[in-house]
This record gives structure tokens, sequence and C-alpha cells, in this order.
């Protein structure tokens, strides 16, 4: 189950389940992408190998990525999913 502070890759991972445009740059520019996000070395192999099929259902994207389908789904829904577009960062 998801923690109290989800994880990027969490937020990563659901966003561009639900933005086709993120998912795009994201697999396009992967390295330049993943820019600021605490990922784990894993994770970032594991981002680094997602392809547009890897999206074709949610079963798929949860083999790719190591998620549950219920973390996947907790993922897609969570508020921080649906805030603001992939290297996107609000000035201080």
């Amino acid at each position: 189950m998801l923690d109290q502070r989800v994880r990027d890759y969490l937020i990563l991972i659901g966003h561009t389940w639900i933005c086709t445009d993120c998912r795009q740059r994201l697999l396009a520019e992967t390295d330049t992408m993943l820019i600021g996000h605490k990922l784990s070395e894993e994770e970032r192999e594991r981002v680094g190998e997602l392809s547009e099929e890897s999206y074709r259902t949610m079963m798929e994207l949860s083999a790719a990525t190591g998620l549950s389908m219920d973390d996947l789904r907790l993922a897609i829904d969570h508020p921080r999913s649906r805030l603001r577009h992939l290297g996107v960062y609000r000035r201080r």
C-alpha cells in the first residue's frame, strides 16, 4: 500500500497513465524527465525500459513497473498524479 508521502515513482507512473503528452515526453526524453525526481536505481531502470506497449493495459503497466495493481490504481487516482504535468515546477 502507498504510504503517507507518496513516492515520486508512483506519481510519475500514475500521471503518465493519465497524460499521454507527459508519457510521450517521458519515453522520448527519459533522462531529462527524471531530473528532480527521487527514484531508486531500480525505479530508474524500470522507467528506462518502459515503452508505449507498457501502457496498453493496467496489467502490463503493473508488470513493467513492478507495482501491484492496488498500488497502481492508488497512484493513478492520487491527487498529485493529476495536479500538474511532469517537468513543470512552480517558481519560488
